[in-house]
């Protein structure tokens, strides 16, 4: 044959291009028909139909050709629709690897035939439902072929017919074989079963041999604690020596009546080692091997038990190691009931056989079974009585006159403390710690508690976590354990200063906190002496009283909801300061706007004012705090110190004499005979010199502050702020309580002054945030349970209020306003009030008077609610604003709800 000629036609007939444009051709069916399946996706996904017209469609994602494609399928087929981009897929799926597909014919009608089964399926399945708006879940379609198997075969025939032509389809159009399916199976779960036997007949051979060798090794520690006796066996060369290594001895002279061998075994035995041998008789077979046999055994059987015991060891003489053995003084012919053993020093008897003698290792002594630890400890229960009494004064002394004229409250206007009848139940702590591990255990956490501290009204638990345990896995924990275990828990996670976690459980019974019995103790007399305001707070988890320094903390805000015993807890706080301190020391300026809750103080001597009700005279009183802590940091800048305690101290030197008088301000007047002179401004000693006065410390107490914000919001914070920024050098304290700690009222500002908070329930975690910057206080108990952080620390405390009574409260005020009456200092009402009622707006314009007119000439509306909110400045000096520009003419006068007229041209 010739060759064939070369052409370009038959370059194309080569078998490297054939096998390389197959590929490509089916590469490219592939990506068609994936972006076909793709394009019925975005177009079923984005369909949309209207309710009251199925027949209108469209699709937003693929125009209206998608939308057309769509609504055919949805309407024909239902849901069985998204059947077909799966199809797709499959059909395109063998393509990308190279393997031609099958006739499309049969493939199509089967596919075509599974989706009409399918839809079918659906319609009779959820026949009422409708999907995509208003179309049926298995189309027209599948509303003809259910139906009509419904009518054939009922509901229950109709799936076992349905299901079969689908399972048939999907046998011929693959390879899959439903016998081979479950063969395969079959041969899986035999494997796993095969191998989960051999890993259980691991596991309990690791686990025997494992034991075994703690058997030998524990037998083998018995032994090596037992003294070193050796056993002689019954051989008859052993027996002979024996006999001849001892001295024989006549019973007659050794002057000891004869005893039974079981008798002497017994005697002999106990005296060793205070064991019973009832069950250790020896047979009286007329030989010594027996008697010496059963002595030993008795031995090593007694041994044996002390050593299980630990401390019986504790309880042998000290000189049983080094004792000898018994003296054998037996005849040779004697018989075995006749044997006596002699007791006695080496000069008096002869050496025991080196087989029955116990002699100590020859360097060191022998070693004593040492007492093992218990396998489970029970958790160590802190006693907390001690806390409570150790330094608790019998009774506290009458207290004596600070000041002139005035006579300190005693405790015995208090009630006492009741008996504490309450004991410690350990069976129950115990219990709680035991179902404390389970609950931490059922939620993957292990750990073992290690000590328990009972408190008044929380019993603490600490628990030692495993290796490895993450402290925010337990911190989230709270409400999960308090399911299940039916009580609130709060977690410490971790406690300050140890490796632990703390669990706070509410006890069974509370024990009540009595304020008389915690102003009585020795703690609190010497913080008295020391603190310049010192104030009771409760008792915290162990027990233990709880004080603080007002002056130290310096401000604090108060924050629980209703009934959590945030007002009890004011009346407690204020009560401790004034059992302690004199008018001439304390002064306390309070604002109630409920009127109510600070009423019992009213007219007591320590009082600069009546107690503030009204709203507008609650922000001069404040704005009067503000003016009265510039004027005493003047003072300090005079006197040359820079605090309260120095400049006192200063006055008390000065008053001495130790000290020149700070230099007089004077004012010009005219004497008698109208000639101008200067005056001093302060009052003068006898020597015409100015003498400075002691400043009193100031606490001013706003009870609910929450009203006072939304009244009188701008204002009352920018003087609330000031006065936690400067004044503790001034010795001006702050106590703000409110029962709705959210932001709006406990701003940033007022927030980032005032250091020391506490925080009684609140109703939610984000009120616990708000105040203590953590979670803790949604889960207080109420009634004085309260949680407190003080300036400078990071630990958050639980503290038990005390209780303290209407009754007791009225005691104690009547007794203070019975020592004289208060010096109200009116002129911090009056003298902002003449500012506002005397300035003419010719003599003093307000600072911010131009911005405001700037405000209304550019929106040509003027009113003075509408000022003071645009200016965000309190409503007297919004109204003012207004009547100084009616005044000058740039505003009309008021017209009643409507804004007034503005006279001013629009800019």
């Amino acid at each position: 044959m010739g060759a064939r000629p070369f052409s370009p036609r038959n370059l194309a007939d080569t078998p490297t291009s054939r096998d390389t444009s197959a590929p490509r051709g089916l590469e490219a069916g592939a990506f068609m028909l994936f972006a076909a399946a793709a394009f019925l996706v975005l177009a079923l996904a984005s369909a949309r139909f209207d309710p009251e017209d199925p027949s209108v469609h469209g699709a937003d994602w693929m125009g209206s050709v998608g939308g057309g494609i769509a609504g055919v399928l949805i309407q024909g087929f239902g849901l069985a629709a998204w059947f077909a981009p799966l199809q797709l897929v499959a059909l395109g799926a063998p393509l990308l690897r190279g393997q031609r597909p099958p006739p499309l014919g049969l493939r199509l009608a089967g596919d075509l035939l599974l989706v009409i089964i399918l839809a079918a399926l659906l319609q009779v399945a959820v026949p009422q439902a409708r999907v995509f708006g208003a179309g049926l879940p298995g189309g027209n379609v599948g509303l003809f072929f259910g139906e009509l198997m419904r009518a054939l075969f009922s509901t229950p025939g109709s799936f076992l017919v349905g299901v079969t032509g689908a399972g048939l389809i999907l046998i011929g159009r693959s390879s899959f074989s439903f016998i081979g399916w479950c063969r395969r199976v079959a041969e899986l779960t035999q494997a796993l079963l095969l191998r989960l036997r051999a890993f259980g007949e691991r596991v309990v051979r690791a686990w025997s041999e494992a034991w075994r060798l703690r058997r030998e090794r524990a037998l083998e520690a018995r032994q090596a604690a037992l003294p070193r006796i050796e056993s002689p066996n019954r051989d008859d060369a052993i027996i002979m020596q024996l006999e001849e290594d001892t001295e024989w001895i006549p019973l007659e002279a050794t002057g000891v009546p004869p005893l039974s061998i079981s008798e002497s075994l017994r005697a002999a035995s106990a005296e060793l080692r205070g064991v019973d041998l009832e069950d250790v008789t020896p047979t009286r077979r007329g030989g010594v091997s027996e008697a010496v046999d059963g002595l030993v055994g008795a031995m090593l059987d007694a041994g044996d038990e002390l050593t299980g015991e630990p401390g019986s060891a504790e309880e042998l003489p000290d000189d049983a190691d080094d004792a000898d053995g018994p003296t054998s003084a037996v005849s040779p012919d004697a018989d075995a009931q006749d044997l006596v053993l002699v007791f006695g020093d080496e000069d008096e008897a002869a050496p025991a056989p080196a087989s029955l003698r116990r002699e100590p290792p020859p360097q060191q002594p022998r070693p004593r079974p040492q007492p093992e630890p218990a396998a489970d400890p029970e958790p160590r229960i802190v006693d907390t009585k001690a806390h409570q009494q150790v330094n608790r004064a019998a009774k506290a002394p009458e207290p004596a006159p600070k000041s002139e004229g005035f006579v300190l409250p005693s405790t015995e206007l208090l009630d006492p403390p009741e008996a504490n009848t309450r004991d410690l139940d350990r069976t129950a702590v115990l219990a709680h710690a035991e179902r404390l591990e389970k609950t931490l255990a059922d939620y993957g956490v292990t750990g073992k508690v290690e000590e328990i501290h009972p408190g008044p009204t929380v019993t603490t638990y600490e628990v030692a976590p495993a290796a490895g345990t993450k402290v925010s896995k337990v911190a989230n924990l709270s409400d999960d354990l308090a399911l299940g275990l039916s009580r609130k828990v709060r977690i410490i996670a971790p406690i300050p200063g140890k490796s632990r976690i703390g669990f706070e459980l509410p006890n069974d019974q509370r024990e009540a906190v009595n304020l008389r019995e915690l102003v009585e103790d020795e703690r609190f007399q010497k913080l008295a002496k020391k603190a310049p305001l010192p104030v009771v707070l409760g008792r915290d988890i162990v027990g233990a009283p709880f004080y603080a320094d007002l002056a130290s903390m310096p401000h604090v805000i108060v924050a629980g909801a209703t009934g959590a015993g945030k007002s009890v807890g004011l009346n407690v706080m204020l009560s401790s300061l004034l059992f302690s301190r004199t008018p001439e020391e304390l002064r306390l300026l309070m604002v109630d706007p409920k009127v109510v809750e600070l009423a019992p103080f009213d007219g007591i001597p320590h009082l600069l004012l009546p107690v503030v009700t009204d709203m507008k005279q609650a922000a001069t009183a404040l704005r009067w705090a503000v003016d009265e802590m510039e004027r005493r940091y003047q003072l300090f800048a005079d006197a040359g110190t820079k605090n309260i305690t120095t400049y006192n101290r200063y006055v008390e030197r000065v008053r001495a004499g130790e000290l020149p008088a700070p230099q007089v301000k004077t004012v010009q007047a005219l004497d008698a005979d109208g000639e101008p002179v200067e005056v001093p401004v302060a009052k003068k000693g006898g020597d015409g010199e100015q003498l400075p006065d002691r400043l009193p410390y100031i606490v001013i107490v706003v009870d609910e502050f929450a009203d006072l914000m939304m009244q009188q919001g701008k204002e009352v914070e920018t003087s609330v702020a000031r006065l936690a920024q400067k004044a503790r050098a001034a010795g001006m304290h702050v106590v703000l309580a409110t029962q709705r700690p959210s932001v709006d009222v406990i701003t940033g500002m007022i927030k980032a002054n005032f250091p020391s908070r506490i925080a009684f329930r609140v109703a939610q975690k984000v009120d616990s945030r708000t105040i203590l910057d953590e979670q803790g206080a949604e889960v207080l108990l109420g009634k004085g349970d309260m949680l407190v952080k003080l300036n400078g620390s990071s630990e958050t405390l639980r503290v038990q209020c005390p209780f303290v009574s209407e009754e007791e409260v009225s005691a104690l005020t009547d007794h203070l306003r019975a020592q004289g009456e208060p010096q109200y200092q009116e002129a911090i009402l009056q003298e902002h009030d003449a500012d506002e009622d005397d300035e003419a707006p010719e003599e003093k314009s307000d600072a911010r008077f131009e911005e405001a007119v700037r405000i209304v000439q550019e929106t040509q509306r003027c009113s003075t609610s509408w000022l003071q909110r645009k200016m965000t400045i309190g409503y007297n000096r919004a109204a003012k604003i207004v009547e100084m520009m009616e005044r000058r003419g740039y505003v009309g006068p008021a017209n009643g709800a409507r804004d007034r007229e503005v006279f001013l041209p629009p800019p």
